[in-house]
């Protein structure tokens, strides 16, 4: 009590601009102590739950458009992205059969391959056919679509090395085409060898060749 009487004697001696500055003084740190105590730990909860609310509506808004996302892809048909792709790879398939088609009807009919190969071998006089044969028709493509078959002919002939270059190149010449299938060539009593070649032509009907 007697500090107390002491300091508001000593407030009593100063002149009136300290005793203004002093209660200044006091209401300033009055106010920094009320705004530390008081306001800041409200201006911090609001900010949090600010933060909170807008946490909220930006998963509300993903939400929202996660539904949206649903209900377009039950609106629309589920299986329009594999009916396009079916769609396409028959566009494909079509496209490959007519390019096939084009090149088949530019080869030798089955029915042709061996005549024409025995034919041509009429112009070589030095070059024996041995044997001619059909070997057994092999289908193109496996599956149910049975497409097209592969008809192989094979030529065993005996001659020298030129004779059958000229043979090869006769058929080189001829204006039907067909492919190559193998050739073996063998010598066995020089000049002379044993020549084993083997064509085929694609067709329709697995139907045998004949010759």
């Amino acid at each position: 009590m007697n500090h107390w009487q002491t300091l508001c004697d000593k407030f009593a001696l100063l002149t009136q601009r300290e005793k203004w500055l002093i209660a200044l003084s006091g209401w300033i740190a009055l106010l920094f102590v009320g705004f530390i105590v008081v306001i800041e730990p409200q201006v911090k909860a609001v900010e949090a739950a600010s933060g909170q609310l807008q946490s909220v509506k930006n998963a509300l808004l993903n939400t929202t458009n996660q539904q949206l996302v649903m209900e377009r892809k039950l609106k629309g048909d589920p299986d329009a992205d594999i009916d396009e792709r079916i769609t396409l790879l028959e566009l494909q398939n079509a496209d490959m059969d007519a390019q096939l088609d084009g090149r088949v009807s530019s080869l030798v009919t089955p029915v042709q391959m061996s005549a024409l190969m025995e034919k041509v071998l009429q112009h070589s006089r030095q070059l024996k056919l041995l044997s001619l044969e059909s070997l057994p028709p092999v289908q193109l493509v496996g599956g149910e679509d049975q497409g097209y078959y592969i008809h192989p002919v094979r030529l065993t002939l005996r001659g020298r090395y030129f004779d059958l270059i000229r043979y090869l190149e006769q058929l080189e010449a001829l204006p039907v085409q067909y492919y190559w299938r193998s050739l073996d060539y063998r010598v066995d009593n020089y000049p002379w060898a044993d020549i084993q070649l083997e064509v085929y032509t694609l067709g329709v009907s697995e139907d045998f060749i004949g010759g």
